[in-house]
């Protein structure tokens, strides 16, 4: 046995096999040894697997609170007050725990506490019961607020006008807004004491933009407002309408700033949420618009393969695209319908092996152990509330990425690729467990051809780019209703459309999109090698192989280049449930055509240097993907944010934009180059230099990602290194030894499965999911799900099609 430390690993809130907790009817059993929980169904499969024949049993129960406990809490809330201090209420339910000791194989159980237990088995059975553990609360609170507030530039020389005897009343029932009169959401400017409503959110509720308006009309000389109903002696809520800023701030004097206008701090109470809180929210209330099926009452589904999956918090993009990676048989037959065997054969902590949570989290979506889950409302689960609540997985496929890793709303087809990457590194070194016969990584990737003719001489170069997913591009000009749709957006910039107006929304047609993809597209300062100078040459792009999966990005978003704001284009492209791409197949070279001469390598003093990640970051800030600013920073010399901006604006329709910087392209022909350091700092793991670089190479010089990459190709690392530095193929060990195959097949595809999304821009707003099961569309809102009317086949953001 093992009696927890503070610092001890303890799994006791969720079983590491299946989605069962202390709340389940079976409870949840907790291994002595291993301080690793499991559910009623799995606590023999860890017996066999640990041989410990000792577990506590937990079992948790919400109960309401009685009406005196919750007098004597709300008394206690107002005594706080009184003394200047914080106590924050609880929920109107309290936990009531019960727990055993139970004795395995025979499941005996002996109620705990127990006098008469040997003292080693009660300090084990009380220390798991005393420690923190994985909690639910812990990991949701380390997700979801994430707001990185800085302190304002303006903040400690902020200027504030004379009071005149204004006074801020202490009374919140007696705030309004000075310019309409409206009583929520209200911000109080610092330097004029101006009282007006916050900006409109993305769902159109919030405020009427009075504050924001009050700060143009003195000359946008006043930027820090702080909204009064979140003021408490910890602080409050402080925006800077700054255009350097323009974000949530910390004010270091607000204390002061707030008694210029007779308001004391230590008197004030919590009365509004906080943005943080509102942003939460406003990612789980969702704008019941054309993409949820409006107001409109669905008709609720409940079974295997019909499961909704818990919000933990800006999760709704995860919960999207795990639906539709869950509706694919290959990935249902690899993962969930081989789940005993990868649970058998998983390391001593499942928690940080992925075959066993992707298993864990197929068995929990298309069993139906979870199926009765789904919530009425569309809040979040409470802790209480068993359901498919990946955490874990969320946990272990975001670890060590930026974005990922946090708890900020991301952008869903970004994730898609990430998994896709976090799959194919696992399957490298798990595929006897898997089973496995081909890579998951085929069943996505399909092989683009590139075209380049120089016009002068008319020789021509082919080039080879794989990608898992299509960026479709969205030709607004060649919108059916263009006319009206200009006019429209001109009224608009002149003011001079009503706000109740009805919207009118470009249609773009589908074939619009593949041509704009498929179409010439003409470089003016292409350098010819047959010409030995610049010239102008043709650009052309067809599909070389045609994956089993299609995966079709509409890209609606752009960066308003007034205000630098990610903004979503207001159109609709009508995506057909059956396409035939076998037009736009490759032909390679044809008869006749003379190839250009290869390029002279560049020599190593004239290698890029290394991408600035700096402005990579800044500019992704703007709603960009990672792919697309790391290319925008390299083609603009790395000269400035302005000089990459200006490159994103005029290049964010390239075929290429979100694809990978150096995607299609051998290390040894110019690819990312890896650092001195870096190399030297992996030999020292006892890798040659020829092996280190390699894997930095593949790795996007991340050091932890190519020691990683080195270790789990151990068995075939000659091949794998070739690989990366030569551009030859390597053996594939997902598909037994031999060299990777194309999945090649006809063009036709039926669609199965749409992700779309709600909001200005991707890193905000609300994710839901449709898709096809036997032959009827099934709508999955988080938790929701239910039968769908009307699926929005032409507003939605990432398409999964099937090869006929």
């Amino acid at each position: 046995m093992q009696v927890p430390t503070a610092h001890s690993l303890v799994y006791k809130d969720e079983c590491m096999f299946s989605y069962d907790t202390p709340f389940s009817s079976g409870g949840l059993a907790v291994n002595l040894n291993s301080l690793q929980g499991f559910g009623e169904h799995m606590v023999e499969l860890d017996f066999q697997r640990t041989s410990c024949g000792l577990y506590l049993l937990q079992k948790w129960t919400a109960v309401p609170k009685t009406e005196a406990e919750l007098e004597a809490e709300a008394e206690a809330v107002k005594a706080s007050a009184a003394a200047g201090t914080i106590v924050i209420p609880g929920k109107d339910s309290k936990v009531e725990k019960q727990h055993w000791l139970m004795l395995m194989p025979e499941k005996k159980l002996i109620e705990y506490p127990n006098q008469e237990l040997p003292t080693l088995v009660s300090q084990a059975c009380d220390g798991v019961i005393a420690h923190e553990g994985n909690s639910l609360q812990q990991n949701v609170a380390a997700f979801v607020d994430d707001f990185e507030a800085k302190e304002s530039k303006y903040a400690r020389s902020l200027e504030q006008l004379p009071s005149e005897g204004k006074r801020i009343p202490s009374d919140p029932k007696q705030w309004r807004c000075d310019e309409s009169g409206v009583t929520e959401n209200l911000w109080l400017n610092l330097s004029t004491g101006f009282i007006g409503s916050g900006r409109k959110n993305w769902d159109g509720s919030g405020g009427n933009g009075a504050a924001e308006r009050h700060w143009e009309s003195t000359g946008k000389k006043y930027p820090l407002v702080v909204k009064l109903g979140t003021i408490t002696p910890h602080g409050a809520d402080v925006f800077s309408y700054a255009a350097d800023e323009n974000d949530m701030v910390i004010d270091p004097l607000l204390s002061e700033h707030l008694a210029h206008w007779g308001i004391d701090i230590m008197k004030l109470e919590k009365t509004e949420k906080t943005m943080a809180e509102l942003q939460v929210t406003l990612n789980m209330e969702h704008d019941w618009s054309k993409i949820t099926e409006g107001s409109t009452e669905l008709e609720p589904l409940s079974g295997p393969s019909l499961v909704g999956i818990a919000n933990l918090g800006n999760s709704c993009y995860i919960n999207s695209v795990m639906q539709c990676i869950f509706s694919i048989p290959e990935i249902v037959a690899r993962y969930p319908s081989n789940a005993e065997a990868i649970f058998r054969s998983a390391p001593a902590n499942p928690a940080n092996d992925f075959p066993s949570q992707m298993a864990k989290f197929g068995v929990g979506l298309t069993s139906d152990r979870y199926a009765d889950t789904a919530k009425a409302d569309d809040g979040p689960a409470s802790a209480s509330d068993v359901c498919v609540r990946p955490l874990a997985f969320r946990s272990l496929v975001g670890q060590g990425h930026s974005e990922f890793s946090t708890g900020r709303q991301q952008d869903a087809t970004e994730y898609l690729q990430h998994l896709l990457e976090v799959i194919v590194r696992s399957e490298r070194t798990t595929a006897d467990r898997l089973g496995a016969v081909s890579s998951t990584k085929s069943l996505f990737e399909v092989t683009m051809e590139e075209k380049i003719q120089c016009v002068e001489s008319g020789q021509v170069r082919y080039k080879e780019a794989k990608q898992n997913v299509v960026f479709l591009p969205v030709p607004m000009e060649a919108a059916t209703n263009g006319l009206e749709f200009k006019e429209y957006q001109e009224k608009k910039r002149a003011k001079t459309i009503s706000e109740d107006a009805t919207p009118v929304v470009a249609h773009v047609p589908f074939e619009a999109c593949i041509g704009r993809l498929t179409s010439d597209e003409m470089l003016s300062d292409f350098y010819s090698t047959a010409l030995k100078r610049n010239g102008i040459a043709r650009k052309t792009q067809r599909f070389k192989s045609f994956p089993p999966y299609l995966v079709l990005q509409v890209n609606r978003y752009y960066i308003d280049t007034e205000t630098w704001e990610p903004k979503k284009n207001e159109v609709e492209v009508p995506m057909p449930e059956t396409i035939d791409l076998e037009r736009y197949r490759a032909t390679g070279l044809l008869p006749g055509e003379v190839e250009l001469p290869e390029e002279e390598e560049v020599p190593a003093a004239d290698a890029a240097p290394p991408i600035d990640m700096a402005m990579v970051e800044q500019l992704m800030q703007m709603g960009f993907s990672e792919n697309g600013c790391k290319r925008a920073v390299k083609e603009a010399g790395q000269s400035g944010i302005e000089a990459a901006s200006e490159w994103i604006f005029a290049h964010m329709s390239d075929d290429d934009f979100n694809a990978p910087l150096d995607a299609g392209k051998p290390a040894g022909a110019g690819g990312a180059k890896a650092s001195a350091e870096d190399v030297s700092m992996l030999t020292m793991l006892g890798f040659n230099d020829e092996q280190a670089r390699a894997a930095l190479i593949a790795s996007d010089n991340n050091r932890e990602r190519a020691a990683e990459w080195l270790f789990s190709r151990a068995d075939n690392l000659d091949a794998a290194v070739a690989e990366v530095l030569t551009g030859a193929t390597a053996p594939d060990p997902a598909s037994g030894g031999g060299p990777v195959e194309s999945n090649d097949g006809p063009g036709r595809y039926s669609l199965f499965g749409i992700v779309s999304h709600l909001g200005k821009h991707t890193g905000s707003g609300h994710y839901v999911c449709h898709v096809k099961k036997d032959g009827r569309w099934v709508i999955f809102n988080d938790l929701k799900v239910g039968l769908s009317k009307a699926p929005p086949l032409d507003v939605g953001y990432m398409y999964f099609y099937k090869r006929e």
